[in-house]
């Protein structure tokens, strides 16, 4: 008898939470359709205690902090305040199974973003390039989440369209000067540079494809000195042998501390996208071969070899180092 009263009354508590979890939730969802965004924030949060893994919930969760920001971004004109509750709801996107209803809405909401950041003023060039990207970065992606977004993908292709031009005849300049000062490496630098925005803007022009390749083949082996960690392949460093592909590296600490370089945070990509990670037994046959994490000082410049798993007949795209804090550094091939 007293198994039974203890489980009505377990049964009875469950319900009323689970009653209280439905009905904060469904007072979320209202506020939510009024437009008081911090209001539903609080009550989805509240919910969410309950059911930490409700991807419904969670994609409410993020549409709400989407809209505030974009609340926000219109009585103020401040476009921080959105790209901060941007990041925000990038935390409680579900990583598998999203509604189309979500896709949709938040696609919409990410040309909003890109809207915003092609809108606003830049203070100087170094932030009017950081504006142009965010704004290309946010239509790409409001099309991945909804390719159907009409406003998004004519936006896209209006400002593709536009800045082409300019930006192949930027990289074209910098690639002749170069030609005529190749000591001067900064210029196949911006060379690179401009070239890589005009293929973003127009991947399949075959001129703009042929002069980025000439001049990766020049950018392969220089040291980017304004990145913390530069990364270079050395003249000739690629070597094919056996069914493995060993690349001489040279990085550099640009920092005012010891750098641990990893080479599992090394990742080379081929042109369909496979990733090949470092073989570290085929690495320690070569004398400088990176097996282990290793230190380089301040300053200090380091060579290496590492070696992946790879035929000659596969076509390589690039290679990534991941830094502990997420930054992606690499070097792009012909």
């Amino acid at each position: 008898m007293r198994i039974f009263k203890a489980s009505f009354i377990l049964l009875i508590i469950v319900s009323l939470l689970w009653q209280c979890g439905k009905n904060l939730e469904t007072e979320g969802d209202n506020a939510y359709a009024r437009g008081k965004y911090n209001q539903a924030l609080a009550l989805y949060l509240k919910v969410k205690k309950n059911k930490p893994n409700n991807a419904r919930l969670n994609e409410k969760i993020a549409l709400t902090y989407m809209h505030r920001g974009f609340k926000l971004y219109k009585l103020r004109n401040n476009v921080d305040a959105f790209q901060l509750n941007y990041e925000k709801s990038l935390e409680f996107i579900p990583k598998d199974s999203l509604s189309e209803k979500f896709k949709k809405e938040f696609s919409k909401l990410l040309y909003e973003l890109a809207m915003a950041y092609h809108n606003a003023t830049p203070m100087n060039d170094i932030q009017k390039e950081k504006y142009f990207n965010l704004t290309l970065d946010y239509l790409e992606k409001a099309l991945e989440y909804d390719y159907s977004n009409t406003q998004a993908d004519a936006k896209l292709s209006e400002i593709r369209m536009a800045n082409f031009q300019k930006y192949f005849n930027k990289g074209k300049e910098f690639y002749h000067r170069a030609l005529k000062d190749p000591r001067n490496t900064n210029l196949f630098l911006s060379a690179e540079h401009y070239l890589l925005q005009a293929v973003r803007m127009d991947e399949n022009n075959p001129e703009a494809q042929k002069l980025l390749s000439k001049v990766r083949k020049k950018t392969l082996a220089i040291l980017e000195i304004d990145n913390d960690f530069p990364l270079a392949l050395a003249v000739g460093g690629q070597k094919y042998s056996a069914g493995n592909l060993a690349l001489s590296i040279t990085v550099f600490n640009n920092t005012i501390d010891p750098l641990t370089i990893d080479p599992r945070r090394f990742h080379l990509y081929d042109k369909d996208e496979n990733e090949y990670l470092v073989d570290l037994k085929a690495t320690e046959k070569y004398g400088k071969g990176l097996t282990e994490p290793q230190v380089i000082k301040p300053k200090k410049e380091a060579d290496w070899v590492i070696v992946f798993k790879l035929g000659k007949k596969v076509p390589i795209s690039r290679l990534i180092y991941e830094m502990e804090d997420g930054t992606e550094i690499g070097k792009y091939f012909p």
